[in-house]
């Protein structure tokens, strides 16, 4: 196994804790939601809203933090974190926009298939900056690419 996928692994195994950890907290007035309608229904859910809010101020800090430090050893953990919280964020935050819509324009049967899609984007999203993170110039080093002058 490569090192990028132990590091995967790892990381799908902690992102599976963290919600079921999330998904045992009781949703309000409810039973506590399931571990798939956290992830699948994520806008539906108080504990995953509550994330994303949190989610909200790491990204504030992480941000220019990153910005800042790279091209450096020490950018390498907040690339990590970036390549992990921004797919999260995107994935609840588009979930909100499938809610309000996708019954608009397709009809209330192309929710569910449109939230499926959204969590194998999120999922090749999480892959692909993890691969970027880990066996390339990191995603702070490549932002900042865009403004270095091309070698002629």
């Amino acid at each position: 196994m490569t090192a990028f996928e132990t590091v995967a692994k790892v990381c799908i195994g902690k992102f599976k804790q963290n919600i079921l950890f999330l998904t045992a907290q009781p949703k309000g007035a409810a039973e506590a939601a399931s571990a798939s309608d956290s992830i699948i229904a994520s806008d539906t859910v108080a504990s995953m809203l509550a994330l994303h809010h949190k989610i909200n101020y790491a990204l504030i800090a992480l941000t220019p933090v990153a910005l800042v430090l790279s091209p450096s050893a020490l950018s390498m953990p907040f690339d990590i974190a970036l390549g992990i919280v921004l797919p999260i964020h995107s994935h609840i935050s588009m979930n909100m926009v499938i809610t309000d819509y996708a019954k608009k324009i397709f009809g209330k049967g192309a929710i569910l298939p449109a939230r499926y899609a959204m969590l194998a984007v999120t999922g090749t999203t999480l892959l692909g900056l993890a691969k970027l993170n880990l066996s390339g110039p990191g995603i702070t080093a490549t932002i900042k690419s865009f403004w270095r002058p091309k070698a002629a």
